[in-house]
């Protein structure tokens, strides 16, 4: 140890330092972990989104059919939702050939213009009711990646906010890498038994390493997101894919005749591009528009629907083919970032391998939040009263505000403004099914749960200061053990 009246190096005292990026990280953790946390565990959740909400709706699961039992047709799930929801406009239809259990699904727009969906078994083609809103998949989405703070609602979007906590994040992630000494060894050492500190601590560092390929994965993609969204909001959003053709002026006139039978278009559109296996298609929404047909290609890294086939509405003329080769480098870099975000491209296996990472770097934010509080001295160094008051408020009260604002955009955006407009003896469910709300509590109250620990913790770091006098305030970060 050096003499006291020596200064320090700057090599061991700088900001770049290993004390001085520890100290980042802390900082980071200390400011922003809940938030952080909040995000990380939601967005887990979104990983097996779909399969939560096919657990919590029993309108999106399907009876398994009979042996050889075929598939309806697209012509067949078309005509079934026009016979049952006459009156309606049919923006969409999706049906995965390699999903069983499943039903398919058409979006409607009411009389009107508000949206439904209406599923249809895919074996027998018979309709349940219209459901309006978000579902849980849906519902926890919009939550992860802006808050439900939606520009309709607040005038801002949230995914700004959101996107822009992913930089904190990734700095976290690095500094904790490069402050842990011997990591190697912290990923596989987890003292259970000798004291609570140890635990959450070898915790924290054991949860770190093991995230720590994919949570940067995860960030960088997330920093896309923000400046996509950016990009949008300043008028100037990135093209997923070539534009879709038009059609001239005397054809357009001729689309008052009935649309293409829909199994001849799959037909058609599976001699022009033999690769792509058909889960949506969307007929054309005025005079003018496209047939298309979208899905799975050879593409890979894709997330579905980036390729299809855009053909004449009447004639079944193919007038485009998307596909990987035809993207740019940065209309396939838009539509890779979704797979990459949430694991989607390499199927079940990905997925789970996403789900780990985000459960473990969810786990190693919440440890680093017990070992601080059980690190930080009961003691009060008696700092400033207004001082601690106001630096523990800087810290709360602008996280406080955006889960306020995530509650109220969730009920305008989410409940109100969802509300089918409905003629007398229509059926339409909003929102969430009772299983979907029942799943949605237990994910609300994991999320919520650390809430009042990072409060004390906050409100009782601020009150750790260093006295006016001079005297030696509580510290709450440990010298470098790791």
């Amino acid at each position: 140890m050096p003499p006291i009246d020596r200064p320090a190096s700057p090599a061991r005292t700088g900001l770049f330092s290993r004390k001085g990026l520890f100290r980042i990280h802390a900082w980071i953790g200390l400011v922003l972990g809940y938030l952080l946390y909040v995000i990380c565990l939601s967005g887990t959740a979104v990983v097996f989104g779909h399969e939560l909400a096919w657990l919590g709706d029993p309108a999106k699961r399907v009876a398994a059919p009979a042996a050889g039992t075929p598939r309806i047709s697209w012509q067949a799930l078309h005509d079934s939702v026009a016979a049952a929801h006459p009156g309606t406009h049919i923006l969409g239809l999706a049906m995965d050939p390699d999903d069983l259990r499943r039903p398919a699904w058409a979006l409607v727009a009411g009389r009107e213009g508000d949206l439904r969906r209406v599923p249809v078994d895919p074996w027998t083609g018979e309709p349940g009711p219209q459901k309006a809103g978000l579902d849980l998949h849906l519902w926890l989405r919009v939550f992860h990646k802006q808050l439900y703070i939606v520009p309709g609602v607040t005038g801002v979007h949230g995914a700004l906010i959101v996107g822009a906590l992913a930089l904190p994040l990734l700095v976290a992630l690095i500094t904790g890498l490069i402050t842990t000494r011997r990591w190697w060894q912290a990923a596989v050492t987890l003292r259970m038994g000798r004291s609570a500190r140890l635990f959450w601590s070898d915790l924290h560092r054991f949860a770190g390493v093991w995230s720590m390929l994919i949570g940067i994965l995860i960030c960088l993609t997330g920093l896309w997101y923000l400046v996509e969204t950016a990009a949008d909001t300043a008028g100037a959003g990135f093209t997923e894919g070539p534009a879709l053709p038009g059609i001239a002026p005397a054809q357009a006139q001729a689309q008052a005749a009935p649309l293409i039978d829909l199994d001849l278009a799959v037909a058609r559109a599976a001699e022009a591009f033999p690769a792509l296996v058909v889960t949506t298609i969307m007929p054309p929404r005025r005079p003018g528009h496209p047939l298309v047909l979208a899905g799975r290609g050879d593409g890979v890294l894709l997330r579905d629907g980036t390729e299809g086939v855009a053909l004449d509405p009447t004639t079944g003329a193919v007038l485009q083919i998307r596909d990987a080769a035809g993207l740019t480098l940065l209309q396939r870099w838009v539509n890779t970032a979704d797979p990459l975000h949430f694991g989607t491209f390499g199927g079940v296996a990905t997925r789970i391998l996403w789900l780990v990472a985000g459960l473990l770097t969810s786990a190693g934010i919440l440890a680093g939040l017990i070992g601080a509080w059980l690190r930080l001295d009961r003691r009060q160094a008696g700092g400033p009263p207004g001082r601690v008051r106001m630096g523990a408020l800087a810290t709360i009260l602008p996280c406080l505000g955006l889960l306020l604002a995530a509650i109220h955009g969730s009920w305008v955006y989410g409940v109100v403004a969802a509300r089918p407009k409905l003629l007398p003896g229509e059926i339409a469910s909003i929102g969430l099914a009772p299983g979907e709300m029942a799943i949605l509590a237990m994910i609300l109250a994991a999320l919520v749960a650390p809430l009042p620990l990072w409060l004390r913790l906050t409100v009782r770091r601020q009150a750790s200061v260093k006295s006016p006098a001079g005297g030696t305030a509580t510290k709450i970060a440990p010298h470098l053990h790791h």
